[in-house]
């Protein structure tokens, strides 16, 4: 792949061009062999405890499954596992003897439909596109699952910041990430800022269809067993 940069898209949402979605592929599972990870996942886990914890009153128990979209080693995995959730994640390199992270795409996610409690992410600086990543966000989620959204704070947000060499879709305001997460059905019911690992905003919304009204402070669906235990 070139190294010179070229976005498309408009000024407020733009996407980091490649000549084909394998070479798109190629340079994302890149990443991992490039991060310092021994420092950045004690950091992250520290910072996400927090937040977890916060979301608790709308998530109503431990004991839920979660999905974390392209979780690279796996902090966010061990940050829920932690906090008492079962969680799973999904990675393009999820780099060797990783006991948290299997190989996955977030836009051709491998779960049956209604798999899991609660999605997260803070990875969609990094899609190919972004609709499709949130669509199947969707599909796995089951009945009353939240999607939790991690967004970084763009060219134009208070705190924000310019893409680095990885980023595959960048914008000027988080919100507009926000919004188009919910052009695709689903819902804000919370929106909490946070400084680490970067300035942003986390979004919280709830399945689209799931028949729960807004502010929708309990969630979930006690669908613990059936990540392993699909004939139970």
């Amino acid at each position: 792949m070139s190294d010179q940069v070229v976005w498309d898209g408009s000024p407020e949402f733009r996407q980091r061009r490649y000549e084909t979605y394998e070479a798109y592929a190629e340079h994302q599972a890149s990443k991992l062999k490039r991060l310092n990870l021994e420092k950045y996942t004690p950091g992250f886990k520290a910072a996400l405890a927090p937040r977890i914890e916060a979301l608790k009153p709308i998530i109503r128990t431990k004991g839920h499954n979660v999905l974390c979209l392209a979780a690279r080693n796996g902090a966010e995995c061990e940050a829920w596992t932690e906090a008492g959730f079962l969680a799973i994640g999904i990675d393009l390199n999820p780099g060797e003897n990783n006991r948290f992270v299997v190989c996955g795409d977030f836009h051709a996610l491998q779960f049956p439909d209604g798999m899991f409690d609660l999605v997260f992410t803070n990875s969609l600086d990094h899609v190919f596109e972004l609709g499709k990543v949130v669509d199947e966000a969707s599909r796995v989620l089951a009945p009353g699952g939240l999607f939790v959204a991690e967004v970084v704070r763009g060219s134009k947000d208070e705190g924000g910041r310019e893409p680095g060499p990885y980023e595959a879709a960048w914008w000027d305001h988080a919100s507009i990430v926000r919004d188009e997460i919910a052009r695709h059905g689903f819902e804000l019911v919370a929106t909490n800022p946070f400084d680490l690992p970067w300035a942003g905003d986390q979004y919280v919304f709830p399945k689209p269809g799931a028949g729960i009204s807004p502010p929708v402070r309990r969630g979930g669906g006690g669908l613990l067993h059936r990540l392993f235990h699909r004939g139970d």
